[in-house]
């Protein structure tokens, strides 16, 4: 049995059309999956892995296999690769990185893309990927190329396998938007997967709001970690756009006032923050587009930037959840005669918002909002 071989060439290979769907009986039409993804979630995934284990990693001792990669060529030779090769993703980062220095999952605003280096795949192969993130494991098959009338696009595989790299290792963020009970008391609270808590930060919120037995102090205390230094280590980052750097003297009045930890620092927060975040959006809509905008064509322009930086759905900016959130949350309506004054950028600058909406996790908000911006736009 071979435990330390990190590349085996086979010399032929039983050939594979895929993994039937359902029960098939003979002589009768079935349909079968050729090109999947699973979760260690789905029980299907452990179906697929014996099979694949049994046909192509006989030769290792299974439990030392962390992830691999199997090349099936048109010639029915196959390339096995087990553990020790090289896997890179392309990814966003929220702040600057330097070459060598490790990243950690905070530091990641977005992945896209996943390649194996010094791996030639071709464009005949049939592929299978399996890997491990954290106690989790992702299954990939295409066996599209069996039937040699069908091309595999190497750079949609990258693409397809960055996307399934980013769902395994910001699944919790994705269950929680699953989670219809969980988000929508999160969204009614303000609350947004901002680019800026991705990560270990919004799975601790997250967690406040799955057991909410003391609710207000876990948010005065996830909050409270966010000081001075820390907001600026992400702030700071704003001034390299000359949309936000026109902008720096009052967005910073914001922040420092944040900082100042009083209730009229609060107040005086989101006064100056909400109206800029619609400034910022509007200049730069004006500036791509050349006139003035209204809400609804400033709101989709959000959501428009948003989906050419990041991709329609499924990525960390989650474009669509956030057109939304700018509508009911950030640029939401009102209705006086009604008492629906909820905070918002149109009830603070016209000054009808009631004053106890004025609160430590609304200024915070505020700042999240715009950081989210940044991404966006710049």
């Amino acid at each position: 049995m071979v435990t330390n071989k990190s590349h085996l060439h086979l010399q032929k290979v039983q050939p594979m059309a895929g993994f039937a769907a359902t029960d098939i009986p003979p002589e009768a039409f079935g349909w079968i999956l050729t090109r999947a993804f699973a979760c260690s979630d789905d029980p299907a995934f452990y179906l697929y892995c014996d099979q694949i284990s049994k046909m192509f990693l006989n030769r290792y001792f299974i439990d030392a296999i962390n992830h691999y990669l199997v090349l099936i060529h048109i010639d029915l030779s196959a390339d096995v690769y087990v553990n020790n090769f090289p896997i890179q993703v392309k990814m966003l980062p929220k702040r600057t990185v330097k070459a060598g220095e490790p990243v950690s999952q905070n530091d990641i605003a977005n992945i896209t893309e996943l390649r194996f280096l010094g791996i030639d795949i071709k464009e005949d192969d049939c592929v299978i990927f399996c890997f491990k993130k954290g106690w989790k494991f992702g299954l990939f098959f295409d066996f599209c190329q069996a039937d040699r009338n069908t091309i595999l696009n190497v750079k949609r595989l990258s693409h397809d396998l960055g996307s399934y790299y980013r769902y395994l290792t910001f699944q919790e963020v994705y269950s929680v938007l699953e989670n219809e009970i969980v988000f929508e008391a999160m969204f009614s609270d303000g609350w947004f997967p901002f680019i800026q808590l991705l990560g270990s930060c919004f799975q601790e919120l997250s967690r406040y709001y799955t057991d909410k037995s003391s609710l207000s102090s876990n948010i005065e205390a996830f909050i409270n970690k966010f000081d001075k230094e820390h907001i600026y280590l992400f702030v700071n980052r704003w001034w390299s756009s000359q949309l936000f750097k026109g902008k720096q003297t009052i967005l910073e009045a914001g922040i420092d006032a944040f900082i100042s930890v009083t209730k009229s620092g609060y107040i005086n927060c989101v006064k100056t923050l909400y109206s800029e975040i619609e400034g910022i959006v509007r200049i730069s809509y004006v500036r791509e587009k050349g006139k003035d905008p209204n809400f609804k064509e400033l709101i989709k322009y959000v959501e428009e930037k948003a989906s050419g930086k990041f991709g329609a759905q499924g990525t960390l900016g989650f474009s669509d959840v956030f057109y939304r959130y700018l509508k009911e949350v950030v640029f939401k309506n009102f209705d006086l005669s009604t008492g629906e004054v909820d905070l918002s950028r149109h009830t603070v600058s016209h000054g009808v918002a009631d004053q106890t909406d004025y609160t430590k996790i609304k200024a915070f908000q505020a700042i999240l909002i715009l950081d989210q911006m940044y991404f966006y736009l710049t």
